[in-house]
């Protein structure tokens, strides 16, 4: 059952990115935002999140522009 976690910032859409599991693993894609969603992983450069579901690894940080960062941690 999807969740629904408001942000109070007006850059971020209202359905802007979806983080689900699948099993074990944690995937990110964007919901087709105005401003894009954005992975930043250690020691490679940041790439914009396509619709395309894609695997998170721990301390990847998913950018949802003007400061609004999502950080994960200790993933498998």
């Amino acid at each position: 059952m999807p969740r629904l976690l408001p942000l109070p910032h007006s850059h971020v859409s209202g359905t802007h990115l979806e983080i689900r599991l699948e099993g074990w693993s944690v995937m990110v894609a964007d919901l087709g935002s105005t401003n894009g969603t954005f992975l930043q992983r250690p020691g490679q450069p940041t790439v914009r999140v396509s619709e395309t579901p894609q695997l998170l690894h721990s301390d990847d940080v998913v950018q949802l522009g003007h400061g609004v960062d999502l950080r994960f941690e200790a993933l498998p």
